[in-house]
């Protein structure tokens, strides 16, 4: 056993050192068509290192591995630990679960006759839906190895329908309307959601009412019919006029009297809940909006209310928000809004109800931290 898994973390490391040898060649006189040539290689190595990262994740899944660091599940260990986002992480796990169940695409997907790619598609078409990709797998499998992934993509959504109808299985956990906005490194903002079909097609003709095509010949370009139903979307929100808005700017002392501290690490200038703004765009939002200030260095509201009450105030909760913005326990993302603030001294050892004393926990964590405390309050009682 000890051979075995030394002679495997031989072949990562040097599975890692000839990719950092090809990262180091010189590239400046390679042709286009050997760039090319070279591409495809990578690529096909990529897929097929992308097939073993399934076969070995599902093996890690099945047995638990995750556990042993006390993660809260394998897709916020992966986050945490690897170099992947959290939707990647989704990604993999529900992959790995669905190679490491049906042994079938397993030895195709080892063989390489079906790539990562094909894996992944049916693993986001059969869920919840084992037994009937069970009923169907070789018909897949070998639908698999005709077509690339896009077009086999169209063949397992249109599977997936029929299977629904056939089956008429139960709503799946997940099968709710969502939106969700992610915003990127520069504030802007981008919508992700699910609807059902009546309900797409509804949201579609609505908005290519409120704003039909531009005129060729107008004052500007036609927009586009995705930049059209952006603005449809906004004036069925706000209708003609923008709302009033209410916000919470945190903004650094020295950055709000104009003079950005010379370390970016000291300073900061952000809407709470979004993420870091223009010093510029705080002060245009104080013109039309109601705004609630947290000036750091300078005083805005009592914050520590010490023993009078158990309870974190309004005022905390925004603080802690701003501070931990997520579960403290590290590889936990649950957002500041549904955790609990945490008492690190406990409330009945005299611990105060203040912002040194308070962290905020996702219920997870913050039941497991208070059973740590009381396993080690009844071993220190047992040794007096």
């Amino acid at each position: 056993m000890f051979e075995a898994t030394t002679a495997a973390s031989d072949l990562v490391s040097g599975l890692r050192g000839g990719v950092a040898s090809v990262a180091g060649v010189d590239r400046s006189d390679w042709t286009g068509g050997f760039r090319s040539d070279v591409l495809v290689e990578l690529l096909v190595a990529q897929e097929r290192l992308a097939a073993l990262v399934a076969a070995v994740a599902g093996e890690w899944e099945r047995d638990r591995s995750w556990e042993l660091d006390g993660a809260r599940s394998p897709v916020a260990w992966l986050a945490h630990r690897a170099p992947v986002t959290r939707q990647e992480a989704s990604g993999l796990v529900r992959t790995a679960r669905h190679v490491a169940q049906h042994e079938a695409t397993a030895k195709a997907l080892d063989a390489g006759d079906i790539t990562a790619a094909h894996a992944t598609i049916a693993a986001q078409a059969a869920k919840h839906r084992g037994e009937q990709y069970a009923e169907h797998e070789d018909v897949i499998l070998d639908v698999a190895r005709s077509l690339d992934p896009s077009a086999f993509r169209q063949v397992m959504q249109y599977w997936r329908a029929c299977a629904d109808d056939d089956h008429a299985p139960e709503p799946e956990p997940d099968a709710f309307d969502y939106l969700d906005i992610t915003t990127t490194f520069r504030g802007i903002g981008h919508l992700d959601g699910r609807l059902d079909p009546v309900a797409v097609k509804t949201l579609m003709d609505c908005l290519d009412v409120l704003e039909p095509p531009d005129p060729k010949d107008g004052p500007r370009p036609p927009r586009t019919l995705a930049q059209r139903r952006a603005a449809a979307l906004m004036r069925l929100v706000c209708g003609e006029e923008p709302p009033k808005v209410n916000i919470d700017v945190l903004i650094d002392a020295e950055t709000l009297a104009g003079r950005p501290p010379a370390d970016p690490t000291q300073g900061c200038c952000e809407l709470v809940g979004l993420g870091p703004i223009a010093p510029t765009l705080a002060r245009t939002l104080a013109c039309d909006a109601a705004i609630g200030r947290i000036v750091l260095r300078g005083e805005s509201e009592v914050l520590d209310v010490g023993r009078r009450t158990r309870l974190a105030t309004p005022a905390m909760r925004r603080t802690l928000a701003v501070r931990d913005r997520t579960c403290v326990e590290p590889g936990c993302d649950i957002p500041a809004h549904w955790c609990d603030a945490h008492h690190i001294v406990p409330w009945p050892a005299h611990g105060p109800t203040s912002l040194t004393n308070l962290e905020l926990r996702c219920r997870y964590h913050h039941l497991a931290k208070h059973r740590q405390l009381e396993a080690e309050l009844r071993t220190t009682r047992h040794r007096e």
